[in-house]
């Protein structure tokens, strides 16, 4: 199962993060030496909810003499009208492997189950190579097979995960928080001169509400909340507690 956003590699290109939450891909050099090597983007990215895309990832893969691992366990929440065909991708390429996970849109976090689709070429070397016996359990197997014979039901909590983003980020800009156009099912919202504190405050205010959000006490992140999208009753619990005075 793909593990968002909590990588390590010695790849070809980096990912920063600029102001306003826009993604940045940048090819650093060529790395013959790395060939064998992958490198991985979590696309939509953590924590900003930007969607990169296919056009872009194809020419991050042409470039890379690696295999561009695209981990996409944000992937069902992209909204339809984007147009967005990662399957192409391994399509037309021959060193992208896309990683989906049940974790998010299938609501099973808890059962830890992904699973890869690769470029042609990469599937004998995965088989052969890289593929555990056993990786994955006849239990996974069978909840993760159920979940798939229930895909509407799966499709309508995408569908309303997408309308209460575009609610919740829109209430939030009101009240004076920048966020940055999500395609997951989270927003990252940043405190502004127009917001009442900074986002520690607020996050330790928050929590003496009962309402817990996430918070990353580092460079480009320290006045963003990256906040999770939950039911109506929910999001609008946050709204109201955000409208009244915190306590830190």
């Amino acid at each position: 199962m793909p593990a968002v956003g909590s990588y390590l590699s010695r790849s070809s290109f980096t990912c920063s993060l600029h102001k306003g939450g826009r993604v940045h891909l940048l090819l650093s050099r060529p790395c013959p030496e790395f060939a064998t090597e992958p490198a991985i983007l979590v696309n939509s990215h953590a924590p900003s909810g930007r969607l990169t895309s296919a056009r872009e990832l194809a020419e991050v893969a042409r470039a890379f003499q690696g295999v561009l691992v695209v981990d996409e366990a944000y992937v069902d929440f992209v909204d339809p009208g984007s147009a967005h065909d990662s399957i192409a991708l391994v399509r037309d390429l021959d060193n992208v492997l896309l990683l989906p996970t049940m974790s998010k849109g299938y609501s099973l976090a808890g059962l830890r189950l992904g699973y890869g689709i690769p470029s042609r070429g990469l599937v004998a070397p995965l088989v052969s190579k890289t593929k555990d016996s056993y990786n994955v359990d006849v239990v996974a197997q069978r909840v993760g097979e159920a979940a798939l014979r229930h895909n509407a039901e799966a499709a309508a909590s995408w569908d309303f995960v997408r309308t209460e983003r575009g609610r919740l980020a829109r209430e939030l800009s009101s009240r004076g928080y920048a966020c940055a156009p999500s395609q997951a099912n989270f927003l990252l919202a940043t405190a502004t001169s127009q917001t009442p504190g900074t986002a520690s405050r607020l996050v330790r205010g928050l929590a003496g509400e009962g309402i817990f959000v996430r918070w990353f006490d580092q460079d480009r992140l320290r006045d963003s909340l990256p906040i999770t999208i939950g039911t109506t009753a929910e999001n609008d619990t946050l709204l109201h507690a955000l409208d009244r005075p915190l306590r830190a």
